[in-house]
């Protein structure tokens, strides 16, 4: 008999802490809000995963967020990986910027080894269309290689 007591003494705990702690894990306050959301983005989409042209088994990848500032600057979020690539091989992620009078700058980021991700982040203003690619990085050559297309992330409607 008080082998079934106590049974029953841990089953309605176990069910007293099941009942507590659900509620505040399904509350919406709890819920993560990514680093760096603004309540005042016009824009705010993901991107991604974009990839590398295969090099034997392995390809590079990135992934991110763009988003929009009341001010009108764009920033750019992500991770780059690098997985099993050879060693004188890293990833390599591409941005081309080009603004409202059709000048063009670049951001890049590398990530080399196995192990993790790189993170980046930048922000610019006065943005007209924004696209990425990933390629390798050779480090013999100092040069990209196997690189994926193009892909727009930020365009501009005409509707300013």
């Amino acid at each position: 008999m008080r082998r079934s007591i106590s049974k029953l003494l841990g089953l309605a705990a176990a069910t007293a802490v099941i009942a507590i702690g659900v509620p505040a894990l399904a509350s919406p306050a709890s819920a993560a809000t990514p680093a760096g959301s603004a309540a005042s983005s016009d824009y705010d989409e993901f991107w991604g995963s974009y990839y590398s042209k295969y090099y034997d088994d392995s390809r590079a990848s990135a992934k991110g967020r763009v988003w929009t500032e009341d001010d009108d600057s764009v920033h750019v979020q992500g991770r780059l990986y690098d997985k099993y690539s050879p060693g004188w091989l890293c990833g390599y992620v591409q941005f081309k910027v080009e603004d409202h009078e059709g000048e063009e700058s670049y951001y890049w980021a590398r990530k080399c080894g196995s192990q993790g991700y790189t993170p980046f982040h930048f922000v610019r203003e006065e943005v007209e269309n924004l696209q990425v690619r990933v390629c390798y990085w050779d480090k013999h050559d100092a040069k990209r290689t196997l690189c994926g297309k193009w892909r727009y992330i930020y365009e501009v409607d005409g509707e300013e």
